[in-house]
């Protein structure tokens, strides 16, 4: 290994301990909110809210995510597969409030020519960013467009609204037309779950 590549290397091996300790004190359980009123209250806001839209589905499953977040790049690798065979949208709702770098990241989504590719550069490139900083892929944008904030602050009040804490926070209706709600990372059991009695 090349020195540059070797010292490329630590970097993001550092870098991803800070960003872990960081994760460390958000305290992230896997948690199924069944029927709350907290899943219904947060539903019913998706129409003020700003997100990317993946996959042409007829199942929506909505996801608060921030660019920085390892546990949102792990559900993205998940749901990737499962897109077309499960005939899923996934509507990716861009917070950044996890570092310094993530307001800026999710701003470069969300100005972006094109919101899904810029979205799809953060989650394949993560964690080997040009700048070598742990975290997503896509580069921070360098000026913050007031109606992109407004979007994001939009984003961030819509997910405070209801004392939730950590992400990712997957969001869906029911066949039964009440709504659910998980916190964290469904295992493959839980994901395969949810997916079959989306609405």
């Amino acid at each position: 290994m090349s020195h540059e590549a070797s010292t490329s290397t630590r970097r993001r091996l550092l870098g991803g301990a800070a960003l872990a300790a960081v994760l460390a004190t958000w305290g992230l359980p896997a948690a199924w909110a069944a029927g709350s009123s907290q899943a219904a209250a947060l539903l019913a806001a998706m129409g003020q809210a700003t997100s990317i839209r993946q996959g042409s589905g007829r199942h929506s499953l909505y996801v608060f995510f921030d660019p920085n977040c390892p546990y949102c790049h792990q559900l993205y690798l998940k749901l990737g597969p499962l897109l077309a065979k499960d005939q899923l949208q996934v509507h990716w709702v861009a917070l950044g409030m996890l570092t310094a770098s993530s307001l800026p990241k999710a701003a470069a989504i969300l100005q972006a020519p094109d919101r899904l590719k810029a979205f799809e550069t953060n989650e394949h490139d993560y964690d080997f960013a040009a700048n070598g900083q742990p975290g997503g892929g896509i580069e921070p944008a360098a000026t913050i467009e007031p109606r992109t904030r407004q979007q994001l602050q939009r984003n961030l009040d819509i997910y405070r609204s209801q004392k939730l804490f950590g992400v990712p926070v997957l969001l869906w209706k029911r066949r039964d037309g009440k709504a659910d709600m998980f916190v964290g990372v469904p295992s493959d059991a839980q994901l395969r779950a949810l997916i079959a009695d989306l609405a």
